[in-house]
């Protein structure tokens, strides 16, 4: 059980990016203070928390009583958007466009929260990964993963400071978006081959 969770963890660590929320937290960080970017993460955290586990409890009633939606479609449509986001970051070194002119509050739920933590991939993940371990132990990967990451977002400042320092930013980036690509055509063969069966 201890290394399903952990398997589930690192694949939702790897689906929420924390790269990319460096990226934008950092852009932030001359005009934000340490206080305003750590309660920024922890709103941020907490939304895509409630959405996350909503969906890994009631994500295949919502998809099939609802909207009529079969897993595999929903594999399929994220698996592709989340190849687009990854090919977005090997051309243009961003994950997403944010507008600096926001104030810090304006940007905790949309798209902090979601789509940068609760998004397609996420989102797809939680509903599908449920349907095979259950809820309640995804629910924990869950909780695991956005832990790591809060962290991750809280000491972003210093982060990408020494990412900056030694011009790396641009370099993780792109091979985050390598990885974030793969993972998005995986998610679309997946949904192929449930589809097929």
């Amino acid at each position: 059980m201890a290394k399903v969770i952990f398997d589930n963890m690192l694949l939702f660590i790897v689906l929420i990016n924390p790269i990319s929320k460096i990226l934008i937290l950092s852009s932030f960080g001359k005009e934000g203070k340490q206080k305003e970017l750590q309660q920024l993460a922890l709103k941020s955290t907490l939304t895509g928390l409630g959405i996350l586990v909503l969906f890994a409890y009631a994500g295949t009633f919502i998809l099939r009583a609802l909207f009529h939606i079969q897993i595999f479609s929903l594999q399929i449509a994220a698996g592709a958007v989340l190849f687009l986001i990854g090919l977005r970051a090997l051309q243009k070194g961003e994950f997403f466009e944010i507008d600096l002119h926001k104030r810090l509050s304006d940007i905790a739920v949309a798209p902090l929260a979601s789509p940068m933590l609760a998004g397609p991939a996420t989102i797809t993940a939680a509903i599908s990964q449920s349907a095979l371990f259950g809820a309640n132990l995804i629910s924990f990967s869950i909780l695991l993963a956005l832990s790591i990451n809060l962290l991750i977002m809280i000491a972003t400042i210093k982060t990408s400071s020494f990412l900056k320092r030694w011009s790396l930013m641009d370099s993780l980036v792109r091979i985050t978006g390598l990885f974030i690509a793969s993972i998005g055509v995986n998610m679309v063969l997946l949904g192929i081959k449930s589809y097929l069966k």
